[in-house]
């Protein structure tokens, strides 16, 4: 499984630090912004970017940290919703009126997206068989 995981620029330690548990528990995480500097690429080429690597991904996360502004994270999470992804925010729902809508999941903890992103991959994978 794939995800595209989103965050503030100003937090990237801490998304990092996400990127490290997702991909402990197997899951790939496609998101290059996390290790680009501000003035590696030009920024109507990494809007493109993380555009295709979010419609490329399975799902999508984002860390959402009270107090930090964040733009980017929700036109990304907005793309992830409307492509389908059935968003999933680790953290603060009051960052985004978004974050309210039913098909957004929210969790407490990035080990908690973990569960959520397990959970749907075998929902998915696993068709029920009726005896009918």
């Amino acid at each position: 499984m794939t995800i595209y995981l989103a965050g503030p620029w100003a937090c990237k330690p801490l998304v990092r630090e996400a990127r490290a548990k997702l991909e402990a528990a197997g899951i790939t995480v496609n998101a290059d912004w996390i290790d680009l500097h501000q003035d590696d690429t030009p920024m109507r080429e990494s809007a493109y970017h993380d555009l295709e690597q979010i419609r490329g991904a399975d799902g999508f996360v984002v860390i959402a940290v009270p107090g930090v502004k964040s733009e980017g994270k929700a036109s990304e999470f907005m793309a992830a919703y409307l492509w389908g992804k059935r968003p999933i925010v680790v953290g603060a729902r009051t960052q985004n009126v978004f974050y309210y809508m039913d098909q957004a999941t929210v969790v407490e903890t990035v080990e908690d997206a973990i569960d959520a992103l397990h959970s749907r991959h075998r929902e998915n994978a696993c068709p029920v068989i009726s005896a009918h």
